[in-house]
C-alpha cells in the first residue's frame, strides 16, 4: 500500500502556497472520509517532556489501533484518541536527528551546555537543529493510513503547510528538492522539518522561525548543511520594511487553517474533536511537571 501511495505522490501531487484545496494524490471519496483533527497549544514546554508526551501518546494511539486494548480495531468513531496538531515553543535547546544521532563529541556537548542550551538526540529524522522562543513547533500525531497518505506525501504536505503560512504574511517559501525543510532562497532556510512515523502514526513535525533569535543558529551547522542558513519570519519582513506581526499569537491560527486547507481535514479545538484525547494529554503533562 505505501509503494503504491508513494506513486501517486509522485505524479498526482496537486498543491501551492495559495491553494484552496490540495488533494496530496487522494480521490474525492478518499477526501470524504478524512477523519477530522484536533489542535492544542501547550504554551512552553521543556523539549523532553514534550517528547515524552509525543513517545507516550504515539504508543496509546498504535496500541489502540492494532490490538493491545480493548478498543483496538474499532473504527474512527469508536476510538478514544483522535488524531492531534499539537503546537508549543520550547526553551532553548538543540536536538539532533536519526542521521547524526551519537556523532557529536562529549566536548561540543558540553559546549553547547554552555552556551545555556540542553542537547537531546531524537529519533527523528535528519540532523542538528535548534529550538528555542519565538519559534512555532507543530507535532502532527496522525494515522496516516485513514489521511490515505504515504509518508513522502505527508511531509510534502507538511512543507506546503510552512509554505502557506509564510505566503499569508507576504513571504515566499517552499521545498526544494534533497534539502529536508523550507526555503525562502537556495541558502536561507525559514522551518526545518524532522519526522518519525511508526505503524502509520506520526510524531515530531515542524519547527517554524516566527521571531527566533538567530544567534543560536550560529553556534552549529543547522542540519548539517554547510553553506547554508537559518532565517525567521521577522528578519525578511525587516529586510522588507514590513511591520506586519508574526508573533506566535499571530502566526499560530495561520498555521492551523493553513493545515487543514493543505490536509484537506476538518481541524477544530481538541476539547471539541476529541475530548478523551486531550484528558489524556492533560493527564500526561500533570504527570511530568509531577517528576
Amino acid at each position: 500500500m505505501s509503494r503504491k501511495l508513494a506513486s501517486i505522490c509522485k505524479h498526482r501531487f496537486i498543491a501551492t502556497a495559495s491553494s484552496k484545496q490540495c488533494t496530496l494524490g487522494r480521490t474525492a471519496n478518499q477526501l470524504r472520509t478524512l477523519p477530522s483533527v484536533g489542535y492544542l497549544y501547550l504554551g512552553e514546554v521543556p523539549y523532553h517532556k514534550a517528547l515524552e508526551i509525543q513517545t507516550k501518546l504515539c504508543r496509546r494511539r498504535i496500541d489502540e489501533i492494532y490490538g493491545n486494548t480493548r478498543m483496538s480495531g474499532a473504527g474512527i468513531q469508536g476510538r478514544m484518541l483522535s488524531d492531534v496538531l499539537l503546537l508549543l515553543q520550547h526553551p532553548p535547546v538543540y536536538t539532533n536527528g536519526r542521521r547524526n544521532r551519537g556523532k557529536l563529541s562529549s566536548e561540543e556537548v558540553l559546549r553547547l551546555n554552555g552556551l545555556g542550551c540542553d542537547y537531546v538526540e531524537t529519533n527523528r529524522g535528519g540532523e542538528i537543529t535548534f529550538h528555542g522562543p519565538g519559534q512555532l513547533v507543530a507535532y502532527p500525531i496522525m494515522y496516516l493510513k485513514e489521511h490515505h497518505l504515504a509518508t513522502r506525501c505527508y511531509v510534502e504536505g507538511l512543507e506546503h503547510t510552512v509554505a502557506k503560512t509564510c505566503a499569508h504574511f507576504g513571504i515566499e517559501a517552499k521545498g526544494i528538492a534533497g534539502f529536508p525543510g523550507v526555503w525562502t532562497s537556495p541558502t536561507q532556510k525559514i522551518a526545518a522539518i524532522g519526522t518519525h512515523v511508526q505503524r502509520y502514526v506520526t510524531s515530531h513535525g515542524f519547527a517554524l522561525n516566527c521571531t527566533t533569535d538567530m544567534k543560536w543558529f550560529r553556534e552549529i551547522v543547522p542540519c548539517g548543511l554547510d553553506g547554508r542558513t537559518a532565517v525567521s519570519m521577522q528578519a525578511l519582513l525587516a529586510q522588507q520594511k514590513s511591520s506586519v506581526d508574526v508573533s506566535i499569537d499571530a502566526v499560530l491560527p495561520v498555521v492551523v487553517k493553513s493545515f487543514g486547507e493543505i490536509f484537506s481535514c476538518n481541524i477544530r479545538p481538541l476539547n471539541e474533536v476529541s475530548p478523551g484525547t486531550l484528558d489524556i494529554i492533560n493527564k500526561l503533562l500533570l504527570a511530568i511537571k509531577e517528576k
